[in-house]
């Protein structure tokens, strides 16, 4: 059965066209650039993007970009849950007003999943462009490795946190395809839930040389009964306080983790 879509997710979807009208047989499309045509931008560099919020409370709980940014949305709002997930959602909902998170891999120092790491952007990010790869370092957590070499996604795949991206150039935008994402990680600073299927499509539009469009549309029949999108927008950096990425590491004064081995908000293994 044809999904339906609301107007702000077909506005989105729109410019996957291209990606979209591909089957994975047939990656890559004809005619597109994976190594950087002469007229495709090099988004190399420092970036903050927006943080994710909720309707009439704005950010997540304690959240918020570095600069004050106000907050983007999901669409459409309530995330259109199925009968099942709804029901996680609501136990997750339910736990946080009781002073408990469920679903909080972060409080674990678990690595930020391609999802969030896209949408919930509380400090800067840096891109590297390089031939064949467009990779994004968050801190404190792995890069996304966006393969622009043609390549297409493994037969077999582990199921991982970032899970396996491939991308291509056309023009100005930079389209990618991301599967193979692990059922625990949250879609976002509020822990939303998604399903072990869960499906991005999402690009990265340059329409200045400061500043970057993220569009994101999760595909997801277990989680949604239709799409989810919303567009996050980054911008360049170029103050030198931001040039160096924090080193810190999660564990370090974790004040989430509450396990009886850690010592001053260290966890030791």
């Amino acid at each position: 059965m044809k999904m339906a879509f609301d107007v702000v997710a077909l506005a989105t979807l729109v410019s996957f066209t291209p990606a979209m009208s591909q089957n994975v047989r047939d990656w890559p499309p004809p005619g597109v650039s994976f190594y950087g045509a002469t007229n495709a931008p090099n988004i190399s560099g420092l970036w903050l993007g927006t943080e994710t919020g909720v309707p009439g409370v704005e950010f997540a709980p304690n959240r918020g970009s570095a600069d004050g940014r106000p907050a983007t949305f999901w669409a459409p709002w309530p995330l259109p849950y199925s009968t099942a997930y709804q029901a996680i959602s609501d136990r997750r909902v339910a736990a946080a007003n009781a002073g408990h998170q469920l679903g909080d891999i972060g409080a674990r120092c678990a690595p930020f999943s391609t999802p969030q790491s896209l949408v919930a952007k509380t400090y800067p990010d840096e891109i590297v462009q390089t031939p064949g790869e467009v990779a994004i370092f968050r801190n404190n957590s792995f890069p996304i490795i966006v393969w622009t070499d043609g390549r297409r996604h493994p037969e077999h795949w582990t199921p991982s946190y970032n899970g396996h991206s491939i991308g291509y150039w056309l023009g100005n935008t930079l389209f990618v395809d991301t599967v193979g994402i692990r059922a625990d990680t949250p879609l976002d600073h509020m822990i939303d839930a998604h399903g072990p299927d869960l499906h991005i499509k999402w690009s990265i539009e340059r329409l200045a040389p400061g500043v970057l469009h993220f569009h994101v549309t999760l595909f997801d029949a277990a989680a949604f009964t239709e799409p989810v999108t919303t567009t996050n927008i980054w911008h360049r950096i170029s103050d030198s306080r931001w040039q160096v990425l924090d080193d810190a590491s999660c564990f370090e004064n974790n004040r989430s983790d509450t396990s009886s081995d850690a010592d001053q908000g260290f966890k030791k293994y």
